[in-house]
């Protein structure tokens, strides 16, 4: 691969969520080995494609830009790969490493979401392909997508024909890609799109999702979730301390072995309360 070879990127936000898109870009371009090298396509307020997605696959949280990466390979027709971007990360990794994980038999590649979330989507899955393994199941908060692949297969109108048939669930624009993509997605690494941190996924770096961080975008958020917090101290430069910090990580079997009767639910939330709290403790005392 040549040496200076152009790194597209895709974000996209609409209305408050675009002041998570900015932290999100500045983040990429301050962890970015060769910032020269990134382009990027941010998509925001167009009343054209937003109306457009709403006839045709609705809206997500009052949001139509969740969409947009189903779109991606006919908004951009001469890109072949793109690394997509939620607005919610903060990429303390470089983005030029993820990049060259690029492999042209996959049509898009990510990171397996959290159990808790893989058990309740294969319920979904299940019902329409027996065959669906829940290991695969992935998060679309960052990703590699293969545009080229997705425009050969006609991607979208397979996307729209298949809402039709089987409806929306929970996990929306997330869930059509991992139906369409079981396949031929690929796996890639946790510390691409940490949800839970702990000392194997966070060395060396790793872009962080703070899902659900849209609360603090639209309000003055009150701080009780720390990752939240970290993020107002990040993109905001407010005060920030950790409170309760965990001199060591909890390993998730210690969370398991104490909580033996509690549900996956249950138990990822406390990893991720756990894990966030380990690893700010760090930032914080840094």
């Amino acid at each position: 691969m040549k040496e200076r070879e152009t790194i597209h990127v895709a974000m996209a936000a609409d209305g408050p969520y675009q002041k998570g898109l900015e932290f999100a870009k500045e983040s990429m371009i301050g962890s970015c080995s060769d910032p020269s090298r990134l382009q990027f396509h941010v998509f925001g307020d167009d009343a054209a494609l937003s109306g457009r997605i709403r006839r045709e696959f609705g809206t997500y949280k009052g949001s139509t830009m969740a969409f947009v990466r189903l779109y991606l390979a006919e908004l951009l027709p001469d890109v072949d790969w793109i690394v997509y971007s939620d607005v919610d990360t903060v990429w303390h990794r470089d983005v030029s490493q993820l990049w060259e994980l690029r492999d042209e038999s996959r049509s898009v590649m990510w990171v397996a979401d959290i159990p808790s979330t893989r058990k309740e989507a294969s319920e979904w899955h299940r019902a329409i392909n027996p065959a669906f393994d829940r290991r695969r199941y992935g998060c679309s908060g960052v990703m590699l997508v293969n545009l080229k692949w997705m425009r050969e297969t006609e991607f979208l109108d397979r996307a729209i024909a298949f809402t039709k048939a089987n409806g929306l669930f929970r996990y929306v624009d997330q869930d059509i890609l991992n139906a369409l993509c079981h396949d031929t997605c690929g796996l890639l690494p946790e510390c691409w799109d940490v949800l839970v941190p702990n000392p194997v996924n966070t060395r060396g770096g790793a872009v962080f999702h703070l899902t659900s961080v849209g609360r603090c975008f639209c309000s003055d958020y009150d701080g009780s979730v720390v990752q939240y917090r970290w993020w107002e101290h990040m993109a905001k430069g407010r005060a920030f301390s950790c409170k309760w910090p965990l001199p060591f990580p909890v390993p998730d079997w210690l969370v398991r072995v104490a909580f033996p009767f509690a549900g996956t639910l249950f138990r990822d939330r406390v990893r991720r309360w756990l894990g966030w709290h380990w690893y700010l403790a760090r930032v914080a005392g840094a």
